[in-house]
């Protein structure tokens, strides 16, 4: 059991990168950037709770109820960024599988906290106005309860978007590690992947676990595709002007990328600009360089 498990393993690590989740860059910094806010956010809501309950004051308000869950905002955004720190990428951060269980709880603890400090507060006293607030001597401390609930309440929006997110992670791992063994399968039976079509690789990826018969419609496709593409170069040669043509876009970008030139009209019919696939690198993984 042990050996095979080691196996698998180690099949697993001669796997290609993650051809798309790796490389989501806008995402990822948009991901560090708003958790970064959550982090901040979550240090000063602590502060504005402490400073609520050690002053003396008349104020009817609930703010102990909210030091667990930021407390767990602050340690999971914190284990987030040590381990992005220590792997040196934004991209490699925790295990989207465990941002899901993970956000899940804490976003449901901040349902329950919002809750319960909107619903035991003091809404008189909350939003009454300031010189009702000033004649009792509460005026400040109000204002600060009222900001403390704005930030949690923004909190729970962001945990939510994090959440969400880590969903979506997830999916996207599942179906490009079915493309990763579509690859690894393909290079065990001595075959070039560059050789497959794009679309065998756009159809594995949606399917539900990567089979024998998989692997082999992905060769019997390429064989067809090799088998067209020759017939229609003999029948209906490439004038220079063509070539001429494709050659300021389409050969740039398969030298670049260790494309061969047959897939790039591929990538233009699907919809997949040069460009983008360039900055985005759409798919790059999925052909060893």
């Amino acid at each position: 059991m042990g050996h095979s498990r080691s196996r698998r393993r180690s099949g697993r690590d001669k796997l290609p990168d993650l051809p798309i989740l790796r490389n989501q860059k806008k995402w990822n910094i948009i991901k560090v950037v708003l958790r970064s806010i959550a982090l901040l956010l979550s240090i000063i809501d602590i502060a504005e709770l402490i400073a609520i309950e050690t002053a003396r004051n008349a104020l009817d308000y609930w703010p102990s109820v909210a030091y667990p869950v930021l407390g767990g905002f602050l340690l999971w955004d914190i284990v987030e960024f040590v381990v992005i720190a220590s792997r040196g990428s934004i991209s490699k951060g925790m295990h989207p599988g465990a941002h899901v269980g993970v956000e899940l709880i804490l976003w449901l603890g901040c349902v329950f906290t919002v809750s319960a400090q909107a619903y035991k507060a003091n809404w008189g006293q909350l939003v009454a106005p300031d010189w009702v607030l000033e004649a009792v001597d509460i005026y400040p401390w109000s204002k600060l309860a009222l900001t403390q609930f704005v930030f949690l309440s923004t909190l729970l929006f962001l945990r939510f978007i994090f959440f969400v997110r880590a969903c979506v992670e997830v999916d996207r791992l599942k179906k490009d590690r079915r493309l990763q063994q579509l690859v690894f399968a393909i290079q065990k039976q001595g075959r070039d992947p560059q050789e497959i079509p794009l679309s065998a690789f756009r159809a594995v990826r949606e399917t539900n676990e990567v089979t024998s018969s998989t692997v082999i419609n992905a060769l019997s496709t390429a064989t067809r595709s090799s088998t067209t593409r020759s017939t229609m170069n003999t029948l209906q040669p490439s004038t220079p002007q063509q070539l001429s043509r494709s050659s300021a876009e389409e050969r740039d970008f398969a030298f670049k990328y260790n494309f061969p030139i047959t897939t790039v009209p591929e990538l233009l019919e699907s919809g997949i600009h040069p460009e983008d696939a360039r900055n985005q690198k759409v798919l790059i993984g999925a052909f060893p360089r």
